[in-house]
């Protein structure tokens, strides 16, 4: 049995979800500035933990393996962006 879709419903709701995005980049491109880079891989990490509390589980190794190797990347990040630091002042 196929419902009908009430296209008005339909079109207030996607209006509202295209407003609350529009809010949602302005407060993100506010923010950008203000965080550390420190802060805004927190963040990060905390939503990855989020989505792995709410989604299917990982084992608990897999789970420490997938962080071991989300901090080696950003060790690696910060360390390239020390280099490239440095190479562009001795530029």
């Amino acid at each position: 049995m196929e419902m009908a879709i009430d296209k008005e419903l339909y079109r207030r709701a996607y209006e509202s979800l295209r407003q609350w995005s529009e809010v949602e980049k302005v407060e993100r491109a506010r923010e950008a500035g203000r965080l550390s880079p420190e802060e805004a891989w927190q963040r990060c990490v905390d939503l990855f933990e989020f989505g792995w509390e709410i989604g299917i589980r990982q084992s608990q190794w897999k789970h420490e393996q997938k962080m071991a190797d989300i901090a080696r990347y950003y060790e690696r990040v910060q360390r390239f962006e020390t280099w490239r630091r440095a190479r562009a002042r001795a530029s």
